[in-house]
């Protein structure tokens, strides 16, 4: 499974920059890499069945410290 995790987020990785660079946007580059980053980490985990944990007990508590 992982394999194909790897594969598709390859093709990803070569096709969507190009636009990025072709018009000159270097901001937007840095930006879509560090979300590509941070999604292909939790796709390879989700596909090594690692467990993630959830963020949801630590948004709570910040909601429930706000109001």
């Amino acid at each position: 499974m992982f394999f194909y995790v790897v594969l598709m987020y390859a093709v990803v990785v070569l096709v969507d920059p190009y636009g990025l660079l072709k018009q000159g946007k270097k901001r937007d580059l840095y930006v879509c890499s560090a979300l590509c980053l941070i999604s292909f980490s939790l796709a390879f985990a989700l596909s090594m069945h690692w467990e993630i944990p959830s963020p949801s007990e630590p948004i709570v508590y910040l909601i429930k410290k706000l109001f």
